[in-house]
């Protein structure tokens, strides 16, 4: 049964990037260039040590911004909840299709040049924290983003296909990501205030 159940999942994986390759496609090329733009960028700002510019992109000045719990769990919540409903707008009709494009590169850039400027700003802590935590599970989170756009873009296509008004299941997979997506967050969130700057000193 569980066997089953694994080859059913596999291929329904497949079945989902067989139909939809050339969308993941486009969706992760938008985002490679997301992030090399965001690592160029941050790279360019550097030395430039200018608030306004810091403000712009909520690049992080001290360590002990990553680590408050409470706070930066509510606000990644807030923030992917938002970016999953205008997904799911942008994928009502092929013509919106570039913002949702759009929306995931800037996604990938925002995650990049935070990365690399908390590596940048705070050398061996910054690395600890940026490439063993935040990055993976940024791009973690943005990669089920990219599925779930894909998805939803399928589905509608689909049902109007098929004539049909009412887009069955989207509703379902939005709660589904979102529960992936704050799982995500809160193991994220967890991993920041276990190893506090304090503790990785201490070690």
């Amino acid at each position: 049964m569980f066997a089953k159940n694994i080859y059913t999942l596999r291929y329904s994986f497949k079945e989902f990037f067989a139909r939809n390759k050339y969308k993941i496609i486009i969706c992760l090329l938008f985002c490679v260039v997301g992030i090399l733009t965001g690592i160029f960028t941050a790279i360019k700002i550097f030395d430039l040590d200018e608030e306004e510019i810091f403000e712009s992109f909520n690049l992080t000045y001290q360590l002990d911004d990553l680590e408050k719990f409470s706070a930066n769990f509510f606000a990644r919540l807030l923030s992917y909840e938002l970016v999953l409903i205008l997904l799911t707008i942008f994928a009502l009709h092929p013509a919106m299709f570039i913002f949702g494009w759009c929306l995931l590169a800037y996604r990938a850039f925002l995650v990049s040049i935070n990365c690399m400027m908390i590596i940048l700003c705070f050398s061996f802590n910054g690395i600890i924290k940026s490439l063993l935590i935040l990055f993976p599970c940024q791009i973690l989170m943005l990669l089920l983003m990219l599925a779930y756009f894909c998805y939803v873009c399928y589905k509608v296509k689909d049902c109007k296909y098929q004539k049909r008004k009412k887009y069955s299941g989207l509703l379902y997979w939005l709660f589904l990501v979102s529960l992936a997506l704050t799982i995500i967050n809160l193991f994220e969130t967890t991993l920041l205030f276990i190893f506090r700057s304090n503790v990785i000193l201490v070690i």
